[in-house]
């Protein structure tokens, strides 16, 4: 296995044309020949893509994550989930053109990578395969959304969460063997002011081995906050034209846990988990029943990437699905 740097070192061209790849596309392993598989960010932006690594590794064919585009007043116009899925669509199709496309995605990504295919088919393209992990429903996502948006509270967890998760892809990315230590919100419980809050979360963060600066981990948060409120705006409900025409893959958290036991790492209050602790992806089963179902078994939604024993029958389709043919 290799990090997520070293691909991007090693293979930042597109196979098919040797030509520079977009920055928002993420060449994720060293394959050279055989259709390219796309992968769509989840919720986290360009911090989560390095989680698709075990799908990578297994894949005889050119792997690419997408990741959002930096913040940039060039791309406010990506605002709805439509509209960001048109431009991911006109990304692949640039590497490309012609297809079968596989797609696939985590949690967000899941609607991400529907939706692209939605718009891919509706064009007269083929679309191979479509891997949705645990994806959300809209309208939890929406309710997550506001709930972080609305309150002091809300904004401490969003800064927690952040940078815990900073800490588990920063490791995850650089190949780091040691356990991270996260922060509990014990540890930052008490401060009524953001600037002190802040001021002893990096203390901590930086104390377990955050990389970031404070002004870089404040970038990362406000582009995360920025690409959620982006795809949450304005809903989504939209039905594959023709869903028995592609291979659809369904995985589902069995234990039902959005954030199960690692609430007190992502969350300042529990109330703030609100309806979407369970049941949060009821509006998929229904939408996917021609897809192909299995369920995972792992403690939550938050951590189901990064527990490899649950990922397994996941990692093992993928190695069957992205063979050269």
């Amino acid at each position: 296995m290799h990090s997520i740097n070293q691909a991007k070192n090693l293979y930042g061209k597109s196979a098919a044309s040797n030509r520079p790849l977009p920055t928002e596309i993420v060449p994720m392993n060293q394959a050279g020949s055989g259709q390219p598989i796309f992968w769509i960010h989840a919720a986290a932006g360009g911090s989560s893509v390095g989680q698709y690594q075990r799908f990578a590794d297994v894949s005889q064919r050119p792997f690419y994550a997408i990741k959002p585009p930096t913040i940039d007043i060039a791309h406010y116009w990506l605002w709805g989930l439509e509209a960001r899925a048109c431009y991911y669509t006109a990304l692949i199709t640039s590497i490309d053109p012609i297809g079968p496309y596989d797609l696939g995605g985590y949690s967000m990504g899941c609607t991400l990578a529907y939706e692209v295919a939605r718009q891919l088919l509706a064009l007269g393209r083929k679309v191979q395969s479509l891997v949705l992990i645990d994806p959300t429903d809209m309208a939890c996502v929406q309710q997550w959304a506001q709930a972080h948006d609305s309150s002091l509270v809300g904004l401490q967890s969003l800064l927690l969460r952040t940078l815990n998760f900073s800490l588990l892809s920063d490791s995850w990315d650089t190949g780091q063997d040691s356990p991270v230590v996260f922060i509990h919100r014990d540890d930052v419980m008490g401060y009524n002011s953001i600037d002190t809050f802040m001021e002893r979360l990096m203390e901590l963060g930086h104390q377990r081995g955050l990389k970031l600066s404070r002004e870089q981990f404040m970038f990362r948060v406000i582009q995360d906050r920025q690409l959620l409120n982006s795809l949450v705006c304005e809903g989504y409900n939209q039905p594959l034209p023709a869903p028995n025409d592609l291979n659809g893959f369904l995985f589902i958290n069995r234990s039902g846990a959005m954030q199960g036991a690692c609430a007190p790492y992502i969350l300042m209050d529990d109330s703030l988990a609100g309806a979407v602790e369970k049941h949060y992806n009821a509006e998929w089963l229904t939408q996917c029943s021609a897809f192909k179902h299995y369920e995972l078994e792992t403690t939550s939604h938050f951590m189901l990437l990064f527990e490899s024993h649950a990922l397994l029958p996941c990692v093992r389709l993928c190695e069957t699905l992205y063979r050269v043919s």
